[in-house]
């Protein structure tokens, strides 16, 4: 009798180890999905918070520019040539608004010519020839329409242009420049780090972007060191990907001709330690602290 309640108590015993083995296997599993779904939804979110800020951004700067293109004290020192009370006028103007929104921006404009007539930041610098790599002010002078964008010039940053008309004819454009250290800073305050990607085809416009850290075939426009090593070839219009601490979003940016500038790169962290292996743009996971094509 002792044999059999020995017996049973062993069967018991394993049994309730198989269930607890079994449970503990299924709440894994379980907490393994609920911590790759919040994952996904925090890629998802820093996708369209970017997106959003951005457009916000180049609301701001389109606003600010066809405000600045209808000022007829600026409008008629340009007329009548007064390159310094121009240029007095638009920093007082820059400075008043940086006071009142802690907004940072530049501002140039440009002769019917597309020249350079005046930049706010560097009152030396005129008559510089522009059509010939500023699709934006082209576009501008031809249409008469207002455009904002991301555009290459010797730097990379949203530009908003706006055309100087009088009596509907066109006299010239004024363009309002915004960087992206705003975007940076909202990012960050919200978790999340920025990287801007830019193809080093574009480098013999972006000249001031040369020396930057290169990533594959992608100059850092930001300036900083990417945490992280993945094969830039494999990326497409948007997805995600992992290493072992940090998660990645990212999505492409394009010329007003559609050529394909770069990508901004959002990352957060990856607390977790999850692999995203499933079907997104593209299916990702990591080797060796790599971040490979499967």
């Amino acid at each position: 009798m002792d044999i059999l309640k020995s017996k049973s108590s062993k069967y018991f015993l394993f049994i309730s180890l198989l269930a607890l083995v079994l449970v503990s296997f299924i709440f894994y599993i379980l907490l393994n999905i609920n911590n790759q779904k919040k994952l996904i939804s925090n890629l998802e979110n820093s996708l369209a918070i970017t997106k959003n800020l951005l457009e916000e951004e180049k609301r701001y700067a389109l606003s600010l520019s066809i405000l600045l293109s209808q000022d007829e004290e600026l409008i008629n020192a340009y007329e009548i040539n007064n390159r310094k009370k121009a240029f007095d006028i638009v920093n007082k103007k820059i400075n008043g608004l940086k006071k009142l929104q802690n907004s940072l921006f530049e501002v140039q404009i440009h002769t019917k010519e597309l020249n350079t007539y005046l930049r706010s930041w560097d009152f030396s610098k005129k008559d510089i020839p522009l059509s010939s790599f500023r699709e934006g002010l082209v576009k501008v002078k031809k249409e008469n329409k207002p455009l904002v964008s991301i555009e290459l010039g010797k730097r990379l940053n949203i530009k908003a242009i706006s055309p100087i008309l009088r009596n509907g004819k066109f006299i010239g454009s004024i363009e309002v420049i915004i960087g992206f250290d705003y975007l940076e800073k909202e990012l960050k305050d919200k978790g999340y780090n920025l990287d801007i990607l830019l193809n080093n085809k574009y480098l013999n416009i972006a000249t001031t972007l040369k020396n930057n850290p290169k990533i594959g075939e992608f100059t850092l426009v930001n300036k900083k060191i990417l945490n992280t090593s993945f094969d830039t070839n494999t990326l497409e219009d948007y997805g995600y990907f992992t290493d072992n601490d940090t998660a990645f979003s990212y999505f492409t940016y394009y010329s007003l001709n559609r050529e394909k500038l770069g990508y901004f790169i959002i990352s957060l962290k990856n607390s977790s330690k999850l692999q995203l292996n499933n079907n997104y743009e593209n299916r990702y996971i990591n080797t060796n602290n790599k971040v490979i094509i499967q």
